[in-house]
């Protein structure tokens, strides 16, 4: 049996992150593009927030394309190095936002951790 792909779960957990931030920041979406984009986006604020949810989507899809070829290759030490880094940010965005999608992130780092060293 085929063991689920980390990089997979990670590349559907940005499209998710993408489609809720467009329903969540749908109006500060529209501020930013009735503004031109160029030049919109303040420091603070709606449309910050709404900015920084949905460059959070492209580097998640990214990072998931980029673990599914370390899986591809039996590249275990990247897989690892993944489930580490995951597994932080994780614990960490879901300890400072309880209520937010963090704890995918933990489990899918604990799924790449747990890699066996070897491969085979």
């Amino acid at each position: 049996m085929n063991r689920p792909s980390a990089g997979r779960l990670l590349q559907a957990v940005a499209v998710g992150h993408g489609a809720i931030g467009a329903l969540v920041h749908r109006e500060a979406l529209a501020e930013l593009a009735r503004s031109g984009v160029v030049n919109s986006v303040p420091e603070r604020g709606d449309r910050a927030a709404a900015f920084w949810f949905l460059a959070a989507a492209p580097a998640l899809w990214m990072g998931g394309r980029l673990l599914r070829s370390a899986e591809e290759h039996g590249d275990v030490a990247a897989q690892r190095a993944a489930g580490a880094v995951l597994v932080g940010v994780g614990a960490v965005g879901a300890a400072a936002m309880p209520k937010g999608g963090f704890p995918a992130l933990v489990g899918i780092g604990g799924m790449l951790l747990r890699r066996p060293a070897r491969r085979g």
